[in-house]
């Protein structure tokens, strides 16, 4: 098993579900190999640090009383109507009372793709891949892309000093994005883009532990943008941005 396959395995073998014969070979290898061996290890603290950190949606308790207490007052309704067909009519209840619920109290889709694109943020900086190609130049970035995308991504240069230093593949919202990074000094951000499909992103800003997010839409391109700066600089990055895609 050489580099390139044991990259490919190393998902499947941390979550226990590589076939044994797969797993004598990579263990093998890994024997071997300590640049792989590294990226394991990397892999493996970044895992522990998602089970620790990623949000979680559990259902709130005012869930469980909603539910009881419409199902009492259904009870204590017409108890002839009950007898006739009582499974209808707690089943719909029942129906009812967890939509209400869910749509009053799960977080919105925007909300979620913003925290996939942080932990994706975060993931590539802990395994030390933030670029799959390495430029400043959108001219070598953007035809990179091609081929190994459904869509050409608009990549374009913020200004204000930052740098462009490269592109990358990218997973959001179950398809494969373009991820576009800049660097300033200490500033670090990052510009994940996919094609609306007619599900545009409003236009939503959310500050996450000590990192910064923005989604927007334009040109029937969906972005969100992640960065370490505070809001108030990561708002006049995305604006230049935003200007600059709309010159394309």
């Amino acid at each position: 098993m050489n580099c390139e396959e044991a990259d490919r395995f190393l998902d499947a073998y941390l979550d226990g579900e590589l076939e044994p014969d797969k797993r004598a070979e990579l263990e093998e290898h890994l024997l071997e190999c300590a640049e792989c061996e590294e990226k394991l290890r990397r892999l493996r603290e970044f895992c522990s640090f998602i089970a620790a950190n990623a949000p979680h949606y559990p259902a709130p308790p005012e869930l469980r009383n909603k539910i009881l207490a419409r199902l009492e007052v259904q009870r204590k309704s017409n108890i002839m109507a009950l007898a006739r067909q009582p499974w209808l009519y707690a089943a719909a209840l029942l129906i009812i009372g967890v939509a209400v619920a869910w749509l009053t109290f799960s977080p919105s889709s925007e909300k979620k793709t913003a925290d996939q694109a942080l932990a994706n943020f975060k993931r590539a900086a802990l395994l030390k891949r933030v670029c799959d190609v390495v430029s400043p130049d959108p001219g070598v970035v953007k035809p990179w892309f091609n081929g190994k995308l459904d869509f050409s991504p608009p990549v374009v240069l913020p200004g204000l000093n930052f740098q462009m230093r490269g592109g990358r593949l990218d997973v959001l919202e179950n398809r494969k994005v373009a991820a576009v990074t800049y660097k300033r000094d200490k500033d670090l951000v990052t510009v994940f883009v996919w094609p609306d499909a007619g599900k545009p992103l409003p236009e939503k800003s959310w500050e996450i532990g000590e990192n910064s997010v923005c989604a927007w839409h334009v040109k029937e391109y969906n972005f969100v943008a992640v960065s370490n700066m505070d809001d108030r600089d990561m708002d006049e990055v995305v604006d230049q941005l935003r200007d600059a895609v709309n010159k394309l």
